[in-house]
This record gives structure tokens, C-alpha cells and sequence, in this order.
């Protein structure tokens, strides 16, 4: 036997060892899949009339609510909400759309809708483990980077 045929038999007697012994990565936490799954819901109820930011903005309302609803020291300030919210109105590029009443009204159900199963994701997220979900809200406050919060100063 050559050393070629020696180094082949070795590596493939000992590679299926190798193999079955490798770990699976860890499962995704459930609240990352609650959050994923509530995502997917609010993507398909808002389908093409909103894009991914307007998507994005009404997920962080929802859980900003959420925080102010089930955590210590935290309300929503009803202009900095309403100024975030009336971004539902505008095309991607940040100009107002220009909307009859029919369609405005479809887009405020619709938004409606998605803010309140992002506010209902976000209830049963923080249930999972209420200070982690209460401490890292505070931690997002504290950093002050987010230029889009509408909690209370």
C-alpha cells in the first residue's frame, strides 16, 4: 500500500467519525420566532402598499407600546407617535403620496391592523421573560441612538 492509498483510507474511515459527531447549531430562541413569525404576518397583511421601512417603523411602534404598556417608567408621547405614524402616508422617498379618501383609509386600516399585531407580538415576546424584555427597552433608551423613539423623555 503507498502512503497516497494509506493518507485516503485513513481519511475516510475516521471523516464519517468526524462528521457524526458535529454539533447542530443551537435552535433560534422562541421569541426570536415569535418575533420572525409576527414579521411574516404584518409583511403579508400590508403586502406592496407599504415598503420595508414604513414595515419597520410600524414593528417599532408596536413594541414601543408594548413597553409602555407592560414596563415601569416608560409612556408614549402622543406627538412623537403621530409623527412617526403619518409616515405611512409617504412613498419611499418621503414625499407624501398623493391619495384619494379611499385609498388613505385603506392604508390607515391596514397600518392599523399591523401596529396592533406588532403591539400583540410584542406583549407575548415580553411575557417570555418580562425584566430582560423591560431591561433591554431601558438599555435602547439609555444608548439614545435611536432617533426614532416616541417614549416620554
Amino acid at each position: 500500500m503507498t502512503v497516497r492509498n494509506l493518507v485516503l483510507a485513513v481519511a475516510l474511515t475516521t471523516a464519517p467519525v468526524a462528521v457524526s459527531h458535529a454539533k447542530a447549531p443551537a435552535p433560534a430562541p422562541i421569541t426570536v420566532k415569535m418575533d420572525l413569525a409576527a414579521t411574516d404576518a404584518i409583511r403579508s397583511l400590508l403586502g406592496d402598499a407599504f415598503d420595508e421601512g414604513q414595515v419597520a417603523m410600524l414593528q417599532a411602534l408596536g413594541h414601543q407600546q408594548a413597553v409602555a404598556a407592560v414596563c415601569d417608567g416608560f409612556e408614549i408621547d402622543p406627538a412623537a407617535f403621530q409623527n412617526e405614524f403619518d409616515l405611512i402616508y409617504d412613498d419611499q422617498a418621503g414625499k407624501p403620496r398623493s391619495l384619494d379618501s379611499g385609498q388613505r383609509a385603506e392604508i390607515e386600516r391596514k397600518a392599523t391592523l399591523a401596529l396592533g399585531m406588532a403591539f400583540g407580538a410584542q406583549i407575548a415576546i415580553s411575557a417570555n421573560d418580562h425584566p430582560a424584555f423591560c431591561k433591554a427597552a431601558g438599555d435602547e433608551r439609555a444608548a439614545g441612538k435611536a432617533t426614532n423613539l416616541v417614549w416620554t423623555k
